[in-house]
């Protein structure tokens, strides 16, 4: 918990428990004995397919979903079974669950409305929440005036306006086209660190976990696979989901020749850490992680012979479809400028692939 002297700066900056939380629809388990720790000013992403948990997760800590067992814990506070108006978090939602015959001032002051918060305080309050998200001037605007990108800002300043301790985010950027998707998520992580404020955060878009989180939680059938950091996540994958799941990799079954090495067909392969004991093992071939050796380049690291099957243009790199030696296809990317295409080779021509031992990924079967 912070020691700051500010009350408020406290109450918003509150960690959040999930202890052995299990959630039971008849036979069905949507969570099997899920526990998390969030801590105080913590952007944490729980990131996972359909049918994951995730979702169900955010409606216990919502308080719109009742556990069959475990604890929510809200800092000391125990609210497994407090309604949501009483939880004091702020949601932000998918289809942002705007009012459309309200202004932008009137969505955004409805939670101190709801609370009863003394109305002389609405003003200064909306002015703040109005500001924080870059819309100062737009609260007598409809809301059916406004764009997506200006309505998500609108669902964030409701969210935040009554200073929550805890803000949930139910994948809300997934309406929005690519690019403001894109720029939306620099906007949340910067005022994240402008709010030091708790936010758990769902989404399936991986990248945009990685783009945002301070941690992640994958979630496979109902439980947590890996907690972990974006960077130790997409480098140092649990299992072969994970690895599968997370950025672009492709899975290719090798075989133990050591305590750091691995064999893919013909090929040795170093690895920087340990190979893990597993019944069977994958090597995670991660598309940016592969490099076109030059003609004249010195071996270095890991090499892998392939031929190239085809390429694709996609503007700012290259999309090499190549088939290694030991039969199985993979891809690889180059830069769309002159060096890559420098590097270019034509359909059917051989090249040599190297890939650092840093970058030998080797995981176990997921269970």
């Amino acid at each position: 918990m912070s020691n700051s002297a500010n009350p408020k700066e406290d109450q918003a900056r509150l960690g959040v428990s999930i202890r052995h939380a299990t959630k039971r629809y008849g036979l069905f388990t949507a969570l099997d004995d899920v526990s998390l720790e969030v801590e105080p000013g913590e952007f944490l992403s729980i990131l996972g397919p359909s049918g994951s948990g995730k979702t169900t997760c955010l409606g216990l800590l919502g308080g719109f979903v009742q556990p069959s067992s475990g604890q929510i814990l809200l800092g000391t506070r125990d609210i497994t079974f407090e309604p949501p108006h009483k939880r004091d978090i702020g949601i932000v939602f998918q289809n942002y669950a705007l009012f459309p015959h309200m202004s932008v001032g009137a969505n955004i002051t409805f939670p101190l409305r709801a609370r009863r918060l003394p109305k002389a305080d609405w003003p200064a309050k909306l002015r703040a929440a109005l500001e924080m998200v870059d819309l100062a001037g737009y609260e007598d605007r409809s809301v059916d005036a406004l764009s997506g990108g200006q309505k998500q800002r609108v669902a964030l300043a409701r969210a935040m306006i009554f200073e929550p301790r805890l803000i949930l985010m139910d994948e809300p950027l997934s309406a929005l086209d690519k690019q403001l998707r894109e720029s939306m998520q620099i906007e949340l992580k910067q005022l994240h660190e402008k709010l030091s404020a708790t936010i758990i955060y769902v989404t399936h878009d991986q990248r945009e976990a990685l783009t945002m989180s301070d941690r992640i939680a994958v979630m496979r059938a109902g439980r947590i696979v890996q907690l972990d950091t974006p960077e130790r996540l997409h480098d140092h994958p649990a299992d072969s989901f994970v690895a599968g799941f997370i950025g672009e990799a492709t899975l290719l079954p090798v075989l133990p020749a050591g305590p750091d090495a691995v064999r893919l067909g013909e090929a040795l392969l170093a690895t920087a850490r340990p190979v893990p004991a597993g019944a069977r093992l994958f090597l995670a071939v991660q598309l940016e992680k592969l490099t076109v050796a030059r003609p004249g380049d010195a071996p270095g690291g890991n090499t892998l012979s392939a031929t190239l099957v085809h390429a694709l243009y996609q503007g700012e790199t290259y999309r090499l479809f190549v088939r290694l030696d030991s039969g199985e296809q993979i891809s690889l990317r180059l830069p769309g400028n002159h060096a890559g295409r420098a590097l270019l080779p034509g359909p059917g021509e051989r090249l040599t692939l190297n890939l650092h031992p840093e970058d030998t990924i080797v995981v176990p079967e997921s269970a």
